[in-house]
């Protein structure tokens, strides 16, 4: 192998290194994992992963607080190509860009979170087992699988409650759903009944209600139809649009049939509109102290936050001998106004059960709002395989490794261990990978990682508290007076807005080695030596209004410092010596080095770099950072309008330059 060859491609000793770090972390991870019964309770609160996320729509601000009517917001419409549109309201993000004596400014995105489709995501009943036998939360490393699983049947009922939550957050105060243009309405569908005389049928899941009332039996009947039940829709520039998170229909064989504990009441016998977020939350909670399932509730609401994100979910089939026992005593209805206190009676799993429901039921504004954000989700979930600490050029060495583990649960379809691998790695987002394999959006997550596409979203991570780019790091400080490191170098052309450069990379991963500062652009050299450095920290989101107004949101929790942020780095993981290994393929590395160099030098390579650009790597290939298709695959950051007049840039650097040669 000649020297230009060798500038790239990394060593022996850099791979093995590498190599063994992410092997024994993530063999770690399934080792533990195996030895566990279930799931962690501590990993299922969807709330550890809320950072400074906005609330959707403003909800609650006191800014809107005070108006009589609903702010009007700024929206915008996306034609699809299929004849139908997509609705999204607009805000913008402020970034902070450190402090320096120099021109760079706080920087704003402007950018949209969805508010509305005109079709509703469909649903089927998966054929691969998929959590079968619920695994319950460990104890002791004691408890057993569960018998069976409700997953699919909360699921519905948790894309009720947000559909009906996104309604009333626009409806105008004092107007009555069924009199507004934003509303939820009742279709003609419903799910059969069966009394104590039906008989068992194979192409029927039997739901035991319990003793309901009617307004709840008619509520169940809606969003266990087999074809719409229901609908969640706003009117907007004279079209309708529906909730991201409402179904139209369940693609299956199989088909609900309920059934009430009272054998006078088979169905049903009132006229009624559909209930509030909170009664309907009232009937979920009921469900799930009767059939003691609340430990799946936090999943189903997980994995209904997926829906945006998907065109058809693939949910585990409910086992029917999950209801085998008919209970005829009414729980008491769920209370939203006061959570109930814990207790040290037998009874207190029940009460803690219910009040994990209804923490989840106050933050679903926090929620829909990442939900909402375009490849916000995949971007979280994609998270758990990147280290922003890897160089482009040993990315294979890192992402191979991890793989060599995940694909033998993969292909035994072991979900269980698979969901505890993943979240070991990220404990914050371990119920969203669970929530990924209830819908079925695992599967392409975990493919594009495997062959090395990350997606990047900069407003989810920096609402999650994460990393998700180096763009993201802290400057390092000079490597000396006249060179700067090439990931700092990227950071200052972005924030610098060249019109090359105006968006975030989508390659997360670090150019390695350093640039001459006399071989980068001006923008570079007139900012490399500001104290302190200049980084990329998110400070707001406001809401845009249609009177060209907007309205700061401060977000979950405006103090970041009081959250517990959980890294990728398991302290207990000590490195045995580097075992002899052989990388399949180098084509991840290639892809990333390509692809960021791409981005850096998209103006020019200086000559020093030769052997660089003449590296195969670089000079074969089709994929860098200007091909659009695949950017839109990947990801899409966002981009910030190009402001910098390169120009007077130049002039402005050159008179100062004079100036100071004047001077000595």
């Amino acid at each position: 192998m000649d020297e230009v060859e060798d500038e790239l491609r990394p060593s022996k000793v850099e791979i093995q290194r590498i190599y063994a770090q992410s092997s024994q972390r993530w063999s770690s991870h399934a080792r533990k994992s195996y030895l566990q019964s279930g799931f962690s309770p501590g990993s299922f609160r969807l709330r550890n992963m809320l950072g400074n996320v906005p609330s959707y729509l403003g909800h609650n601000l006191v800014a809107f607080r005070e108006q009589s009517n609903k702010p009007e917001f700024d929206l915008y419409t996306e034609a699809l190509s299929n004849g139908l549109s997509v609705l999204y309201v607009n805000g913008e993000s402020l970034w902070s860009v450190g402090k320096g004596d120099c021109d760079l400014k706080e920087k704003a995105m402007p950018n949209q979170l969805l508010l509305g489709v005109q079709k509703s995501i469909s649903c089927s009943f998966s054929g691969d087992d998929c959590f079968a036998n619920w695994p319950e939360f460990h104890e002791h490393h004691k408890t057993q699988p569960r018998d069976g699983n409700c997953l699919a049947i909360l699921v519905f009922a948790w894309s009720y409650i947000i559909s009906a939550s996104w309604v009333e957050m626009q409806q105008t105060s004092g107007t009555f759903a069924a009199q507004s243009n934003d509303r939820m309405v009742y279709l003609c569908h419903q799910a059969g009944w069966r009394d104590n005389t039906s008989d068992s049928l194979l192409d029927t899941i039997d739901v035991n209600l319990g003793d309901v009332s009617n307004d709840a039996a008619r509520w169940w009947a809606a969003i266990l139809a087999k074809d719409e039940g229901w609908r969640a829709e706003i009117k907007r520039n004279e079209s309708v649009y529906r909730s991201p998170w409402s179904t139209t229909s369940i693609e299956a064989d199989h088909q609900f049939r309920l059934r009430r504990a009272s054998t006078s009441q088979s169905s049903f016998n009132s006229v009624s509109s559909p209930p509030s977020s909170d009664v309907a939350l009232g009937y979920l909670t009921d469900f799930c102290l009767l059939h003691s399932a609340g430990s799946q509730c936090s999943a189903a609401l997980a994995a209904v936050l997926t829906f945006p994100s998907l065109e058809k979910a693939s949910l585990p089939l409910p086992s029917s001998s999950f209801y085998s026992s008919c209970v005829r005593t009414q729980l008491a209805t769920a209370d939203i106004s006061s959570p109930p206190k814990s207790s040290s009676s037998p009874a207190s799993c029940h009460v803690d059960e219910k009040d994990e429901i209804l923490q989840d039921f106050r933050l679903l504004p926090y929620y829909m709002t990442l939900s909402c954000r375009k490849r916000g989700i995949e971007s979280l979930l994609c998270n758990t395989f990147f280290d922003p600490h890897i160089p482009c050029k040993l990315v294979s060495a890192w992402i191979q490794p991890i793989f060599e583990v995940l694909d033998p649960l993969i292909a035994k379809k072991d979900y269980k261990v698979l969901a505890m691998v993943l979240g070991r790695q990220q404990p914050k987002f371990a119920v969203l990978w669970t929530a990924a394999i209830i819908t079925g959006m695992a599967r392409s997550i975990l493919q594009h990682c495997r062959n090395g596409f990350i997606a990047i979203e900069i407003h989810s991570a920096a609402w999650t508290n994460t990393t998700q780019t180096f763009m993201s790091l802290d400057p390092q400080p000079l490597p000396s007076c006249d060179r700067i490191y090439r990931s700092d170098e990227c950071r200052l052309l972005y924030l610098a807005g060249e019109e090359l450069n105006s968006r975030i990379p989508i390659c997360p991963w670090r150019p390695f080695g350093t640039t001459a500062l006399s071989d980068t652009d001006i923008c570079v050299r007139t900012d490399a030596h500001c104290t302190g450095g200049h980084n990329l920290r998110y400070a707001s989101w406001s809401w845009a209004l249609k009177n060209g107004g907007n309205v700061r949101d401060p977000g979950f929790c405006s103090d970041t410092t009081t959250q517990r942020v959980y890294t990728t780095v398991d302290d207990t993981i000590i490195l045995d010596g580097y075992k002899e290994t052989a990388l399949v393929s180098e084509t991840i590395s290639e892809m990333a080095t390509r692809s960021i160099f791409g981005w850096l030098r998209s103006y020019g390579w200086p000559a020093a770099e030769k052997a660089i650009y003449s590296h195969s790597w670089i000079s074969e290939g089709s994929y860098d950072e200007s091909d659009d298709d695949l950017e839109d695959y990947i990801s899409d950051p966002g981009k910030v309008k190009y402001t910098s007049d390169k120009f007077d840039r130049i002039t402005a650097w050159l008179d100062q330059y004079a100036k100071e040669t004047e001077g000595t």
